[in-house]
């Protein structure tokens, strides 16, 4: 026999499964800085989920005390003791947890929730005020046709889009036309003026001239045919139907020099990866190139960028200008929305070369960004030659927000620069790479 559950036991579970969803999403924004810094994160496979613990809802169990008498004083079989209304209550000292020493108390119940990253990521846009995933309208779109359809119908066009029904009944209309013309012309009764009309295959002149000599009716009806001249033809208006797609590319690069230990790596990764996952939110089409570079520049795949450790030298020009080679020739800046993030710890044997790289990426390509991350984990003052670089190079500003040292440029110069010193400060810095306003075509 089937179990059937009350409607009152659905909506309990609905309304439970509210309060435990609202409960995830408070947790996650009181715990964005943990789980934006933690490791297993970006290096996730598709579908990963994240464990956010949770305190466990406890549902009191009340059970009945015993009197000790059945006066008008007896205890109730609950309570602390001795009380009157209003009295203050004291907490009741916890046995057996001294200063130093292990307690023996029960602790709090907590459970461990598994909350996929796409959510994680949907709540954090939420909550950060970040660019709104659904207002796609402001980006810069790049148009494909999606297929064709027929909108109506013209007098001129290719033969193959010849509409034959709408044609033959401008023909036939032509055809009572010329009969009525030669009617009227010559005074003639309609058979005699139709079979001038189909002697001459419907040239009119011509049937004038059959009139004229005295041609005589050969038909008892008149059966119309369609007259045609190029102005009774009609086409099929077929028009291209186009949609728009929101696209970006994001050229992912960074130092992996000997100088970029595995904790420097680890920042730069996070940045990438969060700001990654954003842009995906922002935009229906995101590509992601992924650049190395030492003294050298190579592209690789997500995982090896991920993974790769190297050592060498450091020039990062090379990484700028392979970014740039790849934009001339597959992200040409009229139709894609091009990013290009570069994370170092600043240290570079050719600054020069770098910001000659850098200003065509702003000025003869157009991109919609530059931005630049400065790991720094040694604390040594912000006096990097290629942030100092950058400063000298572009018009910029420099703030601090939230601990961070950030420079960023005019309009005309769509570039920020930020310095980041440890795990703490990786929010901070995917809030201000991902402003609203940076993200306008």
């Amino acid at each position: 026999m089937a179990v059937r559950v009350g409607s009152e036991y659905k909506e309990k579970g609905k309304r439970d499964a509210r309060r435990h969803r609202e409960k995830q999403k408070d947790v996650v924004k009181k715990k964005i800085k943990q789980i934006v810094s933690e490791s297993s994160i970006i290096t996730r496979k598709k579908g990963k989920t994240v464990k956010i613990p949770i305190r466990e809802i406890v549902i009191p169990d009340f059970k009945p005390g015993n009197r000790k008498d059945d006066g008008e004083d007896a205890q109730a079989g609950f309570g602390q003791g001795d009380g009157k209304k209003g009295d203050e209550i004291g907490r009741r000292p916890a046995s057996g947890h001294e200063p130093g020493k292990p307690g023996n108390e029960p602790g709090v119940d907590y459970i461990e929730s598994e909350v996929d990253l796409e959510e994680v990521i949907e709540i954090m846009l939420e909550d950060l005020g970040l660019p709104n995933l659904r207002k796609k309208e402001t980006m810069a779109h790049l148009e494909a046709v999606s297929g064709y359809r027929i909108s109506g119908i013209r007098k001129s066009g290719p033969s193959v889009l010849l509409e034959k029904k709408q044609t033959s009944r401008q023909g036939i209309g032509r055809f009572y036309a010329y009969l009525e013309t030669l009617k009227d012309e010559t005074s003639k009764d309609e058979l005699t003026c139709y079979t001038a009309l189909k002697e001459s295959d419907g040239d009119l002149g011509h049937a004038m001239s059959l009139l004229e000599d005295g041609i005589r009716a050969k038909y008892d009806d008149v059966d119309p045919f369609p007259i045609f001249t190029n102005k009774d033809l009609r086409y099929r208006d077929v028009r291209e139907e186009f949609t728009h797609h929101s696209n970006a590319v994001i050229f992912a690069m960074m130092d992996v020099s000997a100088s970029m230990t595995t904790d420097k790596k680890y920042l730069a990764r996070s940045m990438l990866f969060w700001i990654h996952e954003f842009l995906k939110k922002i935009y229906e089409t995101v590509e992601v190139r992924f650049i190395v570079h030492h003294a050298q520049a190579k592209l690789v795949d997500e995982d090896s960028f991920f993974k790769t450790g190297e050592t060498g030298g450091t020039r990062c020009a090379e990484a700028y200008k392979l970014a740039r080679s790849l934009i001339d020739s597959h992200y040409p800046t009229n139709l894609w929305n091009v990013y290009v993030f570069h994370f170092s710890d600043g240290e570079d044997w050719e600054v020069d070369a770098t910001m000659q790289e850098s200003r065509k990426l702003i000025e003869d390509n157009k991109i919609n960004m530059l931005g630049y991350g400065e790991i720094r984990l040694d604390g040594r003052p912000f006096s990097s030659g290629l942030k100092n670089a950058f400063e000298k190079t572009f018009p910029v500003s420099s703030s601090d927000v939230d601990g961070l040292n950030v420079i960023a440029g005019e309009k005309s110069h769509p570039f920020l620069g930020l310095v980041i010193k440890d795990k703490d400060h990786i929010l901070p810095a995917v809030k201000e790479f991902l402003k609203k306003e940076r993200w306008q075509a």
